[in-house]
């Protein structure tokens, strides 16, 4: 059957503003039945930067659990086709975690309390490490020193922490495997016209009541001049963004190549510098070095001097006891003359 391609942002935005098929979908993707929704046109938008292009639809939704009960919580969809700047999938997050939803107190007045949240992402690229067409990320208390896990919710926590779904309709599979299978199969590009990509050949199974409600939804969709206007102003946006980015990555490349210019030159002069410190540190070891050869060579000259000195002090007290040596002598020599005249004489 030919159909509207849920791909294009203002077709999937159509497809799930039908309220029975929105609470259908989500309930298929949670697992769980949404027993109510409450969508809020108001939080609608698609926004766009240089970077990134997404969709967000919010919804409030009460859900019938397994076990029988209820519980109120907002559901934040999310689509991209290009790949996302995590940051600003976050801020979006964040806004949501400072809302708070009007109720009436058991005093009838109006009292606001923050929802659980459950987040879902469609995206129009693969994420590298996840085989699965359709993940969910799965929230668990366990007890960090025996690894049981317990069992057990706590308001506190679910305010604070919350699941989340992420739809890779890149790798949806071809064989469906159950009921979300086959309901996503909606989304696969495999059923995409190659002669016009407004427009999807869907072989799906249209027996399953939510499929072909969607379907009936989508081929009204490709039937009205102004979806098919829509998705054409959509391509240009998508053209553009895509010019746009390749321009942007022409800068980028530019730049990196600008960069790797600069941070050669920086190791360069790194290397310039680092040889130049150290022939600088050569130089002063060896100023200090002839430094400290200079002071040795001085402190042996004095040395030296004072060894002369002690040798000349030596020749001197030499000299002086050969005199008085000498003095003593003569005046032996006097005196055995002085006693050989004497005995003469006798």
């Amino acid at each position: 059957m030919i159909i509207a391609n849920p791909i294009y942002d203002v077709v999937f935005k159509y497809l799930l503003e039908d309220a029975e098929i929105a609470r259908d979908l989500l309930s298929t993707i949670l697992g769980e039945e949404v027993v109510q929704l409450e969508f809020k046109p108001q939080e609608t938008s698609t926004e766009s930067n240089d970077s990134i292009k997404i969709l967000r639809l919010d919804f409030k939704a009460i859900i019938k659990k397994k076990d029988g009960s209820f519980f109120k919580v907002l559901i934040e969809l999310q689509k991209s086709k290009q790949v996302f700047d995590v940051m600003r999938f976050r801020r979006y997050l964040g806004d949501n975690y400072r809302k708070e939803d009007q109720m009436i107190g058991n005093d009838g007045k109006a009292i606001f309390r923050t929802l659980p949240i459950i987040t879902i992402y469609f995206l129009g690229f693969l994420l590298n490490n996840v085989p699965s067409g359709v993940i969910k990320v799965k929230r668990e208390y366990v007890d960090a020193v025996t690894e049981e896990i317990l069992g057990v919710k706590d308001d506190f926590v679910e305010l604070l922490t919350h699941d989340s779904y992420m739809i890779q309709v890149g790798r949806l599979p071809i064989e469906s495997r159950g009921k979300l299978d086959r309901v996503m199969q909606i989304f696969s590009p495999m059923y995409q016209d190659k002669a016009d990509k407004h427009q999807v050949d869907f072989q799906g199974d249209i027996h399953d009541p939510l499929v072909w409600k969607m379907v009936e939804r989508l081929g009204r969709a490709i039937a009205s001049d102004e979806y098919r206007d829509k998705m054409d102003v959509e391509d240009e946006i998508d053209r553009i963004f895509e010019r746009e980015l390749g321009k942007k990555d022409i800068v980028i490349a530019q730049k990196d190549k600008l960069l790797n210019k600069s941070e050669k030159r920086y190791e360069r002069t790194k290397k310039q510098v680092e040889n130049a410190n150290k022939r600088t540190e050569l130089e002063k070891r060896r100023t200090e070095t002839e430094k400290k050869r200079t002071e040795v060579e001085k402190k042996r000259t004095e040395v030296e001097k004072v060894r002369a000195e002690e040798q000349k002090k030596r020749a001197e007290v030499e000299k002086i006891r050969s005199e008085i040596e000498i003095q003593k002598n003569v005046a032996l020599q006097i005196e055995i003359e002085s006693l050989k005249r004497q005995l003469n004489l006798i």
